[in-house]
């Protein structure tokens, strides 16, 4: 095969780059690496990192991918996408003498353990090593995928078929109640289940920290340390409350890179990023990001209407299209408070002599919800009437800076992103072409209507993209 085209893959990646989102962008095509060009430039060969990449990208990105390759290879026929065999060995990090030198010691240490009561007898402290603690509701087929998860959930799919090779660690963040622990642990249900021998642990952090508080005190240090090392798959809940907690975070930080120099698969849970972490090691942090970090956003309307009829299913409630969607627009805050109102809203059923919901009984299960819902209302003009928070808001959501928003970038994300500040500017604060022009970079107003209609005309299609973009902008200025 031939490779004089080689210099033009490059360019390849970067016109996928402003077709697709950064995060897609970054999981699924920033490990695809350039083979060849063959069959006099009719075929074209990259690798993929495993074949759970390669069945996504066909699937999720077939037709991007190939107007990105035919742009730049025009006689490419057919794109061919081959599995990189996998290194045994784990990938190199950058670490200190001390860190290996750890590592090196806790694996001696594990391997001279040599009577099998010792091995066996396990702290009080510690649950049994057949013991996982997996939640038997907190499974993959009872989660429901929503626009606002689909991504980390395909995320954690995969690591369950490339164990400890695909994303090691994989760090998910989200505000409280969108099902970062359901998603934790139906990995676990999933990997034990494909593989019953693999030692898995769910633990959440203050748990964690507890076990060792315990084991320092009654000399038994070694114990806790020989009992996680032989983990195949750690799954630590809310991370961020190790935070402050320096004795502990120096033996995590030792466990964490025995652990991932042995392939052993990492997944943790936070509220927040992990540059955002209070009280945190800077090195623990680094090595949080060394996988994939990714998080779940809060549902939309048609996300949490979703997720209220699958439990008002499983919980064998039939409420009127009118109520169900009246109790997704008030109830909008996280899912874990969805499930509280249906269990109040049980609850007012088994004491109804009809069995029958009323508007008076609903609006009262409500009451918190649209006392709540008001006040944003009162407030959102405040929040979102300030053209610096709009160009913020738009900026976090797209992944651009306030530079490419306001300069002269006609990549298709920037652009898309410049033409929904123009809507925003013009239906949110009643702004003028002309000054939203100049508020632009000095742009013409006639620039500013074709922007401000086009956005319009999508949302009057009922485009679901570009209504997405536009609430996840809203939602974020009001968090702001």
């Amino acid at each position: 095969m031939s490779t004089q085209n080689f210099n033009y893959w490059t360019l390849v990646l970067e016109h996928l780059r402003s077709k697709i989102s950064g995060s897609n962008y970054q999981a699924w095509f920033s490990n695809i690496e350039f083979d060849a060009i063959g069959n006099e430039g009719r075929k074209l060969v990259i690798y993929a990192p495993s074949e759970f990449h390669k069945q996504y990208i066909e699937k999720k990105f077939n037709v991007e991918l190939r107007e990105s390759v035919n742009k730049y290879y025009p006689k490419v026929i057919h794109l061919e996408i081959r599995i990189k065999e996998q290194e045994k060995v784990p990938k190199k990090q950058i670490q200190d003498s001390l860190d290996l030198k750890v590592a090196q010691e806790r694996k001696l240490e594990k391997l001279e353990v040599t009577p099998t009561e010792d091995r066996e007898k396990i702290a009080s402290y510690l649950p049994r090593k057949n013991l996982n603690n997996l939640n038997p509701k907190y499974t993959f087929e009872n989660l429901v995928v929503i626009k606002s998860n689909e991504f980390t959930v395909n995320l954690a799919k995969g690591i369950v078929q490339e164990l400890g090779t695909l994303y090691n660690p994989l760090f998910i963040h989200s505000p409280v109640g969108l099902g970062k622990t359901h998603l934790l642990q139906a990995v676990g249900h999933a990997v034990l289940e494909k593989n019953p021998e693999l030692n898995i642990k769910y633990v959440p952090s203050d748990t964690f920290f507890n076990q060792f508080y315990l084991a320092l005190t009654k000399g038994e240090a070694q114990k806790f340390r020989d009992f996680y090392s032989s983990v195949d798959l750690l799954l630590v809940d809310d991370i961020q409350f190790i935070g402050g907690k320096e004795g502990f975070q120096n033996e995590f930080f030792h466990l964490f890179n025995l652990l991932h120099q042995s392939n052993k698969q990492i997944i943790f849970t936070s509220d927040r990023n992990p540059k955002e972490l209070i009280g945190i090691e800077d090195r623990l942090v680094s090595r949080f990001e060394w996988g994939m970090v990714t998080d779940i956003q809060k549902p939309d309307f048609d996300d949490r209407m979703a997720i209220l009829q699958d439990k008002l299913q499983r919980a064998n409630l039939i409420l009127s299209p009118e109520h169900t969607q009246l109790i997704a627009e008030k109830v909008n805050t996280n899912i874990r408070e969805m499930e509280g109102v249906i269990n109040k809203i049980r609850a007012v059923l088994n004491a109804s002599v009809d069995k029958e919901l009323s508007d008076r009984a609903l609006l009262s299960v409500l009451g918190q919800y649209i006392k709540q819902s008001a006040a944003n209302a009162e407030n959102a003009d405040l929040l979102v009437a300030n053209p610096d928070r709009i160009n913020m808001a738009v900026c976090r959501i797209f992944g651009i800076t306030p530079e490419e928003l306001l300069g002269s970038s006609r990549k298709a994300n920037v652009a898309e992103a410049r033409q929904i500040t123009c809507w925003l500017y013009k239906n949110d604060l009643t702004l003028s072409f002309p000054h939203i022009g100049r508020l632009l970079g000095g742009r013409d107003h006639s620039t500013i209507m074709h922007a401000v209609r086009k956005i319009e005309v999508l949302i009057k299609q009922k485009d679901a993209r570009i209504i997405s973009k536009v609430n996840l902008v809203k939602q974020f200025l009001l968090e702001m």
